[in-house]
Order: structure tokens, then C-alpha cells, then sequence
């Protein structure tokens, strides 16, 4: 007898996926994230860490290296390597975008996908 209501077997590896499009002006940039958040985690941890070490008398290389790192563990090589040209390499306008979307979007995503894989 073949069960009507039966469901096949699902498996899913809860990764945070997410859309942002970055307005200035007239020019608009979309991003996507598509990342496992316990990797995310670990490279949002690192990122903070490079962010931390950086003082005022930082050389622009090293502000420049922690901005696209920020960029490339949210939204990946890619896209990061996008959102620096699209802020004329402003390390700090990209530090602050990725900031201000982690904190408002991005941190919540993060645990309700961690949420889902507890047992």
C-alpha cells in the first residue's frame, strides 16, 4: 500500500542564505550570502581579531586587508572583491557596511540557522 501523506527524506545543511543590496547615490550593488554559520562564526571571530589589532598608525595595507577579510567571510572573494571597487577600496566604508549589516541582519540569521541544527 502506498502511503499518500508520506514525505521523502529530506536533508538540509541550514546554511544562512541572504540577499543586501549596498545603495550610494545612484549605483546599487547585490550581494548575496550563501555560508555555513558555524564557519561564518569562526571568520566573523578572526575578522574581529584583525579589526582589533589595527590602530590609528595601522599601515593602509593592513586596514585594507582586514576590510576585504570582513567582506570575504560574509559574502565570499568574489563579492567582497566587488564591494571594495564599488567603495573605491575605502577599507573603512566596506568595514562599516559589513559591520552595520552583521549587527542589524546577519547575527540573527546566523542563530536561528544554529538553532535549527541543535538536537
Amino acid at each position: 500500500m502506498k502511503h499518500l501523506f508520506r514525505r521523502g527524506y529530506e536533508l538540509t545543511l541550514n546554511r544562512v542564505h541572504d540577499t543586501v543590496t549596498v545603495k550610494e547615490g545612484s549605483e546599487s550593488l547585490t550581494l548575496t550570502v550563501n555560508g555555513d554559520s558555524f564557519r561564518m562564526v569562526s571568520g566573523l571571530n578572526k575578522a574581529q581579531e584583525k579589526m582589533k589589532a589595527l590602530s590609528e598608525k595601522s599601515p593602509a595595507e593592513d586596514v585594507k586587508a582586514a576590510a576585504e577579510y570582513f567582506a570575504t567571510v560574509i559574502f565570499g572573494a568574489e563579492q567582497a572583491a566587488e564591494l571594495m571597487r564599488f567603495y573605491a577600496d575605502d577599507a573603512a566604508c566596506v568595514i562599516t557596511l559589513c559591520g552595520q549589516y552583521f549587527k542589524t541582519r546577519l547575527a540573527d540569521k546566523i542563530a536561528k540557522t544554529q538553532k535549527k541544527l541543535k538536537v
